[in-house]
């Protein structure tokens, strides 16, 4: 793997763009797999199959900042009227914000789940990346094919040397470039760059504050346990409100 690694470097030094710093956005797609009775087939009809979200990172050399876009992000409002009663199903884009510190090898994420807030605390996982020599293009930027092999989830990155800071979207890190693009789950959610822009001038990443203090192996447990609960498998990202408007 170090050989073709060297190789690519040299292939990409000719024309690197060598952005250390910036702001990408990204757009995020997932699956949402609702199971509707036989009885409710007209109600059937009007879910959604998936649901877009729309994110941004902000990057140095050392740090970065991922959160949701605010203005750009709708949650998806589906009514339906059966025997009388209106139900009503709200499918919201939890709030999350993850920010990573390289030299300090610090990781901390405020997440939202089930409406309590958590604070994920800890350190920058190394992951297992198993580098590939496929490569394709993502923006204006050649990106090389990464699978990870350290997870009971199926996660293949691209990612460029173009932008040599080793962050990306979602928490995930580790690799000798920018990730602009992830598959998680033979593309149960999918997430790419869509643009990216100079870093704001004076830009300040401030780290996440409020929630209930965890570290990323706690999180897991509480939410595993309440999604088993809940008799869902986690895949889909969105949170389901339902309600009887009656």
């Amino acid at each position: 793997m170090k050989s073709t690694l060297v190789l690519l470097f040299i292939s990409f030094s000719a024309f690197s763009q060598f952005q250390k710093s910036g702001k990408i956005y990204f757009k995020e797609s997932i699956k949402l797999n609702i199971q509707i009775s036989e009885e409710n087939k007209e109600m059937a009809k009007m879910m959604p199959t998936s649901q877009d979200s729309y994110k941004v990172l902000y990057y140095d050399s050392n740090e970065s900042l991922f959160k949701v876009e605010e203005k750009k992000n709708e949650d998806l409002d589906i009514k339906h009227e059966e025997g009388g009663n209106q139900i009503r199903m709200v499918f919201k884009v939890p709030q999350t914000t993850i920010y990573q510190n390289l030299s300090e090898n610090s990781f901390i994420q405020s997440q939202e789940f089930l409406d309590k807030e958590f604070l994920i605390v800890d350190q920058i996982n190394d992951k297992k990346w198993k580098v590939t020599g496929e490569q394709k293009k993502v923006l204006d930027f050649v990106c090389i094919k990464a699978t990870l092999a350290d997870t009971s989830q199926k996660v293949v990155a691209w990612f460029t040397p173009q932008i040599p800071v080793g962050m990306g979207p979602n928490g995930y890190s580790g690799l000798p470039g920018m990730i602009l693009a992830l598959d998680t789950d033979n593309g149960q959610r999918l997430i790419a760059a869509t643009n990216i822009e100079p870093l704001p001038q004076g830009f300040t990443f401030t780290k996440p504050e409020k929630g209930k203090k965890v570290n990323k192996a706690e999180f897991k447990k509480i939410r595993d346990e309440k999604l088993k609960e809940m008799g869902s498998d986690g895949k889909s990202g969105a949170r389901v409100i339902i309600r009887n408007e009656n």
